[in-house]
């Protein structure tokens, strides 16, 4: 195993999730979550989204997506989820320095809404300045290719810096920023991810990533939990929002709010 591994991990994950992680900047972990959590928290996830969901950005000429309006940690249904410990200490494995917990979302793309979701890399979205930025995307069914799964431009993380785009140019040029700012990476390969339901995929925010349209009968629904170095610190650039009041521009996150993964415990199974 790793070196790398977290001493207060409840477990170790495999080696090769390390290096596919660090090389090509993603990685798929199978069954990371057991099937009776996984219905478990596709109920509650569906509820809150038919309660408060939005729509959200990101779409090509328009959206499909649906997801939670209000941060995670008001919804008390679905904080369990956020602070789940064996999801953070595998990214903090993956990452390989302490990370904490950033923010989390419930997304469904509902039966035959056949927009994608554009290609973006999450850095410039991100108000953080952090050595890691680590997305975990918790499929909540099945996600087949006509689901509209995942896919990333391995090595993407790799480009030449700045690693990110002004937020002007994603507003402006939602759909085409990134070839944009970064013109080798259209010529990238690209690697489809499928998952089943307790799979999580893992990326850096560096990367680039994207998703067709839901083609199927059945809903998509996945749980996207992103983490953050221990020491991140908050850094708002021109065009992003206001994430929290409490924050302060040049000072740390707090741990109240934003937990370190190292202090995650095994707070719910159903």
């Amino acid at each position: 195993m790793s070196d790398m591994t977290s001493p207060t991990a409840p477990f170790a994950i495999d080696e090769q999730h390390i290096t596919n992680f660090r090389e090509h900047g993603f990685t798929r972990i199978p069954g990371l979550i057991p099937a009776d959590e996984v219905a478990h928290w596709r109920k509650i996830a569906l509820d809150t989204i038919e309660e408060d969901g939005r729509r959200a950005g990101m779409g090509g000429g328009g959206t499909a997506l649906r997801t939670t309006s209000d941060p995670w940690w008001k919804h008390d249904s679905l904080r369990d989820l956020v602070r789940h410990p064996r999801v953070g200490a595998a990214a903090e494995q993956l990452a390989g320095t302490p990370m904490r917990v950033w923010s989390g979302q419930a997304y469904a793309k509902h039966p035959h809404d056949e927009v994608p979701t554009i290609w973006h890399e999450d850095l410039t979205l991100t108000p953080l300045d952090s050595p890691m930025n680590v997305n975990a995307w918790v499929a909540l069914v099945d996600v087949p290719v006509e689901r509209g799964c995942l896919i990333f431009l391995p090595d993407s993380h790799k480009r030449p810096e700045p690693h990110r785009a002004e937020m002007s140019a994603v507003k402006s040029h939602a759909t085409t920023y990134m070839f944009e700012e970064w013109p080798d990476l259209e010529w990238y390969p690209r690697v489809t991810v499928p998952v089943r339901a307790g799979d999580v995929t893992f990326h850096q925010s560096t990367v680039g990533h994207a998703s067709n349209g839901n083609h199927s009968d059945g809903v998509r629904l996945a749980f996207i939990i992103s983490y953050t170095g221990a020491s991140a610190i908050y850094r708002p650039r021109p065009g992003h929002a206001r994430m929290d009041e409490e924050l302060v521009p040049g000072e740390q996150l707090p741990d109240g709010r934003y937990p370190r993964v190292s202090g995650l415990t095994e707070t719910h199974r159903p």
